[in-house]
């Protein structure tokens, strides 16, 4: 394996910095022998109290061989393998702790899988991000650095689908250590310490004269990431370990070394690595300045929160809903790679999105399509009035008080939604445009336009923005929910829509 190779970078700057080593000359069979039995240390997750009868459980990790889900032992998520093949890596990792001696570099053996999961598919991987194939055969020394990366906790990684996944960035050496050294930290933190709680799912079976209940206990938090603030979402994984870094950067005590660590991976390739397949992909440097900001959280807990159209209210929690995932995949690829193409594809998911999200909207259009920043705003108060149109429009529709009143809103109100979108795609022209759009809201809500979307209006008909500038400007700010539908709730059921349009009109 090659001494480039990002997986083995990861191991010598772990090693040097949890020794404190000066370089990595100073690594010997001993140090490499502790680092891996530290890995075995976290190779299973279990609860370390009784799960009966409770909501909630807390789990610890553990050095066992084999799991039992029944009783809640589960292979760690920093393990890179597969449940079915966990036992292979176990083996090989304890046969490499007895092989190291004094001779980590004289002789060559064959790297299985379970020992680096990228052998006989990805050994070399190039500082420019290219990924190729190398012969599988390494010395002692590579081997067992290739397994301390694989065991080791002290590394961002996270579950999607049953597959273990670790987030490695290809740094220097020197920076990958203060990497490590951050994240570390990070791991420390207060806020880490709701990863290791997991629910408890209560299960009845039988009938009434012999009812039989068990408790079983679920996978904690840890499994979304382990790192503070991990995703709902694992696709968003990627995104929200930089946003978590974002969130240190907000605290004095984190704050210088943060944007440190996000200045380091401006355009550096990280690769999502599991077991037999790498990704790659890098940190668009805008990306990064929303998270230096701290904003970059809130967005990504935005995208959790969107609601598509043509889905029920609970389809979010159904892990069996693709659309959702898919929804979830091109959203992740629109905040890597923030560029006009992902953006396209992130705008077909017809959705709803937290108001929240208007940040990543003003960063896109100003900084990648270098629009003046006067029009997008122009542009937001045009959209914001569009959704509040959609709102009271299904406000005036559905009664008061009906059943499913909440769900059957959302439903017309994203109807409309729809309509008007269907109406600025179809526009041939910046005047066909402004006059399909803003004549079909008029006569649904009898509402004019406000004056400060005057100079998107005028910039749209003038030619000053490209129709398709136009087009993406509305519907990405129309699909933002507007405020005063988070300050409506039940207990304002009494009030008529003229009321609440009026109470909106003051804010």
């Amino acid at each position: 394996m090659k001494n480039n190779h990002p997986y083995i970078i990861y191991a010598k700057a772990l090693l040097i910095e949890s020794n404190k080593l000066n370089s990595v000359s100073d690594i010997n069979s001993n140090i490499l022998k502790e680092q891996i039995n530290l890995g075995l240390n976290h190779f299973r997750v279990l609860p370390n109290e009784l799960f009966e009868n409770k909501e909630n459980v807390k789990y610890q990790f553990s050095k066992i061989e084999k799991g039992d889900t029944v009783k809640g032992i589960f292979l760690a998520p920093n393990i890179i393998t597969t449940d079915m093949l966990a036992k292979n890596t176990w083996k090989a990792s304890n046969d490499i702790l007895l092989k190291l001696d004094n001779t980590l570099f004289e002789k060559r053996e064959k790297v299985t899988m379970a020992l680096s999961p990228l052998s006989g598919e990805f050994l070399s991987f190039s500082q420019k991000g290219g990924i190729g194939r190398g012969t599988p055969k390494s010395t002692l020394f590579e081997m067992a650095l290739s397994v301390i990366t694989t065991l080791t906790p002290f590394k961002p990684c996270m579950q999607d689908k049953g597959s273990n996944i670790a987030i490695i960035p290809d740094l220097q050496i020197e920076e990958m250590i203060d990497f490590i050294r951050f994240f570390k930290d990070m791991l420390s933190h207060k806020t880490a310490a709701e990863l290791f709680v997991g629910r408890v799912k209560k299960e009845t079976k039988g009938n009434k004269k012999n009812v039989k209940i068990t408790f079983k206990p679920r996978r904690p938090l840890l499994y979304n990431g382990n790192f503070p603030n991990p995703p709902k979402s694992t696709a968003l994984g990627g995104i929200a370990l930089l946003a978590t870094i974002g969130e240190f950067a907000k605290e004095a005590e984190f704050s210088a070394r943060a944007k440190k660590i996000l200045s380091s991976l401006k355009e550096t390739t990280m690769y999502l690595v599991k077991y037999g397949d790498a990704h790659t992909f890098t940190y668009n440097h805008y990306i990064i300045e929303l998270a230096k900001n701290g904003n970059l959280r809130q967005v990504v807990d935005s995208i959790y929160y969107s609601k598509l159209y043509n889905q029920p209210d609970n389809a979010r929690w159904d892990y069996k809903n693709t659309e959702y995932q898919k929804f979830d995949l091109f959203a992740a690829r629109f905040l890597q790679l923030f560029n006009a193409p992902s953006f396209k594809d992130f705008l077909a998911f017809r959705t709803e999105y937290p108001y929240q999200l208007e940040i990543l909207f003003n960063t896109y259009f100003i900084k990648m399509e270098k629009l003046d920043s006067k029009i997008v705003s122009s542009a937001r108060q045009l959209g914001k009035w569009l959704n509040q149109v959609a709102y009271f429009t299904a406000k005036a529709e559905i009664k008061v008080g009906s059943p499913n009143y909440w769900e059957k809103l959302r439903e017309v109100k994203a109807k409309v939604l729809i309509e008007l979108e269907s109406a600025a795609f179809s526009a041939k022209s910046g005047d066909a445009l402004m006059a399909q759009v803003i004549t079909r809201a008029g006569r649904l809500s009898m509402m004019d336009v406000p004056s400060e979307a005057d100079l998107f209006i005028e910039s749209a008909m003038n030619g000053e923005l490209t129709l398709e500038q136009s087009k993406n400007l509305i519907i990405a700010f129309s699909r933002l929910k507007n405020n005063i539908e988070k300050k409506v709730t039940e207990n304002d059921l009494e009030n008529s829509p003229e009321i609440i349009k009026e109470n909106y009109q003051n804010i």
